[in-house]
């Protein structure tokens, strides 16, 4: 039977992790993106928020078969580009749902749980509408831009995904990175 602690080596170095760096976990001072497609394939690579959630629900996910996987990728594309579409803008309350997104990544993934793979593509759905709330923001509400923020999203989660359950995803570097993303979003929320 596996021991299901936390090391305590482990939590500290998450929590060091994240006191640290508490600025880095927001990716929106603002940027004057044009509307075209290198600019919308590049963004959602550009902020660490942006891929700590996408790199944590893609690694979660890892967890599920292929169609799941490409379910929870095709989930992610999808509500990125409407919520990059939807007239929501930036502020404070976008930023903390930012946040509260790369917590809840870390969370899931740190839990080790397999869900079915609607459940999973539903959460991964709504954490990228959010981050589609960002993105929108910050560039161009069409065109182009769009669709390279949807073909980034889509093709990163899969390949994460994919990789991760290749590489086995019960293995502890896993959790830990779970664990750091959750630190780093609670560190957001708190600077």
């Amino acid at each position: 039977m596996r021991n299901r602690t936390h090391h305590p080596k482990t939590l500290s170095a998450a929590a060091l992790l994240a006191a640290c760096m508490p600025g880095i976990a927001l990716a929106h001072p603002g940027h004057g993106f044009g509307d075209n497609l290198m600019e919308g394939l590049l963004h959602p690579l550009t902020g660490l928020d942006h891929v700590l959630m996408l790199l944590a629900v893609s690694a979660w996910a890892a967890r599920l078969a292929l169609a799941g996987r490409m379910l929870v990728a095709a989930c992610m594309a999808v509500f990125v580009g409407i919520g990059a579409l939807a007239p929501v803008g930036a502020g404070a309350m976008v930023e903390a749902a930012i946040a509260l997104t790369v917590v809840g990544a870390g969370i899931l993934l740190a839990m080790e749980r397999r869900w079915p793979a609607w459940a999973t593509g539903a959460v991964a759905a709504a954490f990228a509408l959010v981050h589609g709330f960002a993105h929108g923001a910050e560039g161009p509400a069409s065109g182009a831009y769009i669709g390279g923020l949807v073909l980034a999203t889509g093709t990163a989660a899969l390949l994460v995904s994919t990789l991760t359950a290749l590489l086995r995803p019960r293995i502890a570097w896993l959790r830990t990175a779970g664990l750091t993303s959750a630190a780093l979003g609670i560190a957001a929320l708190a600077g």
